[in-house]
C-alpha cells in the first residue's frame, strides 16, 4: 500500500486540521471590555457631576469667607481701601473699591429682599493700654460695612449670620487674614 500525501490548500495549510491557536478577539471578550469601559465612564461622569454641583451648594459661611479673602486681595492689588457690605435688596455680599463695585457674591434666597436672612457686621473695639480687649462676642458696635486697607488688614470685626431660623451664628475674623478666630 502506498502512502498518500496529505491534501494541502492553496494557502499552504493542511486541510482538515484545526489551528493550534486563534488570532483575534472573541465576542465575549469584546462585550466584556465595552462593559468595563461603560462602567468606568459612568463613575467618571457621576463624580464630575457631583463636583460641578458642589459649587452651587456653598454655605453662607463659605461665601462670606470667600468675600473677605477677595476684599483683602483687591485692597492689596489695587492699593486702595475696599469695603465689604451686605445688600438685602439683591441678597448678596458686595465688595466695593475706589473704582466702584468690584465683585458681588450671591447668596441663597434666604438672604434676598423677601427672605428672613441677614448679615450684620460689628466692629470689635481695640484694647486700651495694657487692659485686655473687650469680649468680641458681646460687641454691639454695628456697622454697615467693613473696610480693608491696602496692607490687607482691617479693623477687628465680627459677623452675625441670621438665617431667620434659630440662633444667629457669629463669626469673629482675624484682622490680618480671612481666618475665623472663633464662631458661636
Amino acid at each position: 500500500m502506498a502512502l498518500k500525501a496529505p491534501m494541502i490548500l492553496v494557502t499552504g495549510k493542511q486541510f482538515g486540521k484545526s489551528p493550534t491557536h486563534r488570532v483575534g478577539f472573541t465576542l465575549i471578550e469584546i462585550v466584556l471590555v465595552l462593559g468595563l469601559m461603560a462602567f468606568a465612564a459612568a463613575i467618571v461622569i457621576t463624580n464630575f457631576a457631583s463636583l460641578a454641583d458642589r459649587g452651587d451648594s456653598q454655605s453662607s459661611v463659605e461665601i462670606l469667607q470667600s468675600a473677605v479673602r477677595q476684599a483683602r486681595y483687591l485692597a492689596a492689588s489695587e492699593r486702595s481701601t475696599t469695603e465689604l457690605r451686605f445688600d438685602k435688596e439683591t441678597g448678596s455680599l458686595i465688595i466695593a473699591s475706589a473704582s466702584g463695585i468690584a465683585e458681588t457674591f450671591a447668596l441663597d434666597k434666604t438672604f434676598d429682599r423677601d427672605g428672613p436672612g441677614v448679615f450684620l457686621f460689628y466692629l470689635i473695639p481695640p484694647a486700651e493700654g495694657l487692659n485686655t480687649a473687650p469680649a468680641p462676642m458681646r460687641t454691639r458696635l454695628e456697622t454697615s460695612h467693613v473696610k480693608f486697607a491696602p496692607d490687607r488688614s482691617s479693623s477687628p470685626f465680627a459677623v452675625n449670620i441670621d438665617t431667620g431660623s434659630g440662633t444667629p451664628e457669629r463669626l469673629i475674623f482675624d484682622p490680618f487674614s480671612s481666618l475665623v478666630i472663633t464662631s458661636e
